[in-house]
């Protein structure tokens, strides 16, 4: 048995806090079906299967409906569950349920995102910092990183460069062009050399001293 905390209304919903820690967050329907009170001792187990049992159907809607918009990385799917108020019992049944219908796959989601990004230009620093925001572990992002063409990069860097030195003012110094203009693919995730030979061939192209 564990011992009810605090019961807090907010916005419509009611948090709940247990004395091991536990948190569960219920609608106002679902916890007037069974309300809680400060001081009131329940038995945690079988009140996390009742609350699965009421959460679960309508939270695998709401990561179906996810899914069906965009793609979607597994801590994505978790977070936007847990901030929908869905307790974490509810969360994991969902996510093992869609990761078993092979709806949920972090590394085909970690490879499309990364030839996603790609193709807009982004380099594979930026690519990987989105996919640890998205929840996506080490180990699946390194492999998707794995995938990306190094010549590619050098080609897409080479277009920004050239489109960065289509914007520079006659009276502005090259070297300020030139930092300018590298720095701003730095910004989009090229390595350094990268973007400092791609500037260099466009100033040959241009045939602009330094």
């Amino acid at each position: 048995m564990v011992e009810v905390i605090s019961v807090e209304s907010q916005r419509g919903r009611y948090k709940i806090a247990l004395d091991n820690g536990e948190r569960y967050t219920l609608t106002r329907a679902l916890y007037q079906e069974r309300p809680v009170q400060p001081g009131e001792e329940i038995d945690e187990k079988e009140y996390a299967q009742w609350v699965l049992l009421r959460q679960y159907r309508s939270a695998l809607e709401r990561a179906v409906a996810m899914l069906a918009a965009r793609a979607c990385s597994r801590g994505e799917i978790s977070r936007k569950l847990k901030n929908a108020g869905y307790a974490q019992n509810t969360v994991e049944m969902v996510l093992y349920k869609l990761e078993k219908h092979q709806l949920l796959d972090d590394r085909a989601f970690a490879e499309q995102w990364a030839r996603y990004r790609s193709g807009q230009k982004y380099g594979p620093r930026r690519i990987a910092q989105e996919l640890r925001q998205k929840g996506v572990s080490a180990e699946e992002t390194e492999a998707a990183m794995e995938q990306t063409d190094e010549e590619a990069q050098s080609e897409q860097a080479l277009a920004l460069a050239r489109k960065g030195f289509a914007r520079r003012r006659p009276e502005e110094d090259a070297r300020k062009t030139f930092q300018r203009v590298a720095m701003g693919i730095v910004r989009r995730g090229y390595d350094w050399d990268i973007a400092r030979d791609a500037c260099e061939q466009v100033m040959s192209e241009l045939q602009i001293d330094d």
